[in-house]
């Protein structure tokens, strides 16, 4: 009887750790499901978090150069100024160009009070993206 009651709380504790692999598995996997959202999940990454290794999770080669670069000139006016901006991603719009392929536009806004006064400016960018067992982000230029 012991042993019968020692294998039934064996398989139950086995099943209990597949469980709990199986529901952080899902929580931490990145979202990429669409277009618009593997851009914004890129976004909050690299600029908001400003967490590399994250941000490479969203990408089709771990780097989107022209990003990357506006992400340290927005670190080295914040030195400068000595203020910390706020980053917002904002009318982030798909035009999808087949079914493994589309271009996401988004507005960056980054805001800031500065000497007592409350200041913003935007640009706006269009990211390329493609399906690769997930949507990835594959390149960005900034376009205003």
């Amino acid at each position: 009887m012991l042993t019968v009651v020692a294998g039934v709380l064996a398989l139950l504790s086995i099943g209990a750790v597949i469980t709990g692999y199986v529901l952080y598995d899902r929580a931490s996997a990145p979202d990429r499901s669409s277009p618009d959202v593997v851009v914004v999940n890129y976004l909050q990454s690299a600029l908001v978090s400003r967490d590399p290794n994250r941000a490479k999770l969203f990408t089709c080669d771990g780097t989107v150069p022209a990003l990357e670069e506006f992400g340290a000139q927005i670190a080295q006016r914040e030195q400068e100024l000595s203020a910390s901006f706020s980053i917002n991603i904002e009318n982030v719009a798909v035009s999808k160009d087949g079914p493994a392929y589309a271009s996401v536009v988004a507005v960056i806004r980054r805001s800031a009070t500065i000497d007592g006064v409350q200041q913003s400016v935007t640009d706006t960018w269009q990211f390329d993206v493609e399906d690769r067992e997930g949507w990835r982000v594959c390149g960005g230029t900034r376009i205003g």
